[in-house]
Order: structure tokens, then sequence, then C-alpha cells
């Protein structure tokens, strides 16, 4: 028989054995839960990275989609179909104006909302920033054409805050060079997508294009556009020297005066309409 003094060092001992065990359970169940928080912070972190990579991956760079149908959603099916139809036959800046015209007969109403042709604006703002980002500058240049007859178009027609229609401005942009062509989205846009871009490109100094088709500069592009002349009459043709100017008279001479004319009439309007207010 077991003596009451051994029976109570047996108890104390397993006593104690306990304690040892649930220490040592309570460190395991702490390390486990801490492993767990870790990893779980590590998913968030790594849920929060993922998200971040996604917005930057498919940033819409300020497009906001109109629903399948509306009538923005018509007007760019039929630009777009009129624009590929000619391409395949002319030149870019032939199917662009092709384009355009058609959505002026099909849908006037778009182009004289400014809330529409904002949407508009903003589509051909994201497919041209895309391009850039994908290095396809081809089309980059081509969709920012695009841009450029679209704006002239509602300066000229609907805004009527100018004379004429600097269509010029169409045929330089297809052979920018990629300084002016990311400047051009990147200011457009309301995100910081380009700026990475950007800094790549800013030390390119910027080319413009001589009107003259016999200007003996290779692809008539000038290294310096600051440093082109411009016809004085109409505002409209640059050239890369007085020579090339004078070559082009000729054939400019009656493009020259009916420009002249549109801006004369068009400050002789604005005149009258300040002097009525």
């Amino acid at each position: 028989m077991v003596s009451k003094k051994k029976a109570r060092g047996k108890a104390r001992k397993a006593a104690k054995a306990k304690k040892e065990d649930d220490v040592d359970n309570d460190s395991s169940m702490a390390t486990a839960a801490a492993q767990q928080r870790e990893q779980e912070g590590s998913l968030e972190l790594q849920m929060q990275r993922l998200s971040i990579d996604t917005r930057s991956r498919f940033c819409m760079h300020g497009f906001v989609p109109f629903p399948e149908g509306h009538i923005c959603d018509r007007f760019l099916h039929l630009y777009l179909g009129t624009y590929d139809a000619n391409a395949s036959s002319s030149e870019p800046p032939t199917a662009i104006f092709a384009a355009m015209k058609a959505v002026e007969i099909k849908y006037p109403e778009v182009l004289c909302d400014s809330s529409k042709t904002k949407q508009i604006l903003s589509y051909f703002l994201m497919e041209g920033t895309h391009h850039i980002l994908n290095g396809d500058k081809k089309f980059a240049r081509s969709t920012a054409a695009r841009i450029i007859l679209l704006e002239e178009f509602i300066a000229y027609k609907v805004l009527k805050t100018q004379g004429v229609m600097h269509v010029q401005k169409v045929i330089e942009m297809m052979g920018t060079d990629d300084h002016t062509l990311v400047s051009f989205f990147r200011k457009r846009i309301t995100c910081s997508c380009l700026d990475k871009k950007y800094r790549e490109v800013k030390s390119i100094k910027k080319i413009g294009v001589c009107n003259n088709e016999k200007c003996p500069l290779p692809g008539r592009l000038v290294e310096r556009r600051s440093k082109m002349l411009c016809c004085t009459r109409c505002s409209n043709q640059f050239y890369c020297s007085r020579d090339c100017q004078e070559a082009h008279w000729p054939k400019h001479k009656k493009f020259c005066k009916e420009m002249a004319e549109e801006n004369a009439k068009f400050e002789q309007e604005m005149r009258i309409r300040d002097n009525s207010n």
C-alpha cells in the first residue's frame, strides 16, 4: 500500500507534467496562430499587389465603356468599319476622312453633343495609349490622327471657334516623331500610364514635315520643327526653307486663297458677334 507521502509526491509530479504539457500546447498554438496571421498578411499583401497590377495592366486611361447598342457604340462601329473598308485601298489619311464623312452624315447629333464627343474621344485616347504601351506606334499615330480630325471638326463646325479645319495636322501626325506622339496622348489621358514612356522619349527632337512634295530632305522631315517657315497668308502650310515654299506655291496658291478667305470671313463674323454683345 502506497503511503500518503508518496501519493502526494506522485500527484505533484503529475500536475507538473500536465502544466508543462499545457505550456507546450499553448506555445505550439501561439506559434501556429502567428504563422497563420503571417500567411494571411502575406496573402492580403499579395492580393493588394495583384489588384494594383491588374488596375495598371487593364487601365482604361479615362474611358468609361458605354452599353452595347448605345448611339456612341453605333457611331464607333460605323466609323471603324468605314475606316477599315477604305484603309485597304487608300492611304490612312484618306481612310480617316472617309470615316469622318460617314459618321457626319449618319450621326450628326453625336457630333453636336459635347458629352458624346467626349466619350468618343476618350475611346480613341484609350486605344492610342494601349498601342503606345504595346509598341504599336504606327497604329498609335493613326489613332492620334483620328483624334485631331475629330477635334478640328468640333472646333470648326460645332463650337465655331476657328474659321477653317487644319487638316494638315492630320497628315503631319501620321509621320510624327515619338516625342510628339507620346506627349500628344499623355497630356490628354487622366492617368499616369505614359509617364515612364514619356521619360524615355522626351530627349528626341520634335520633327516636322515639309509640305513641298519635292522637298530634297529624306522623307521631307525637318529635324527642328520650331525652325520651319509657315505660310503667313493661310497659316496652314509649313516648309523647311524659302526655296521649298516658293517651289510649292503654284500648287498651294488656290488652296491658300480659299483658306485665307475663310479665315477672313470668320474673323469678320467674330467681330460682329462681339459688337452685338
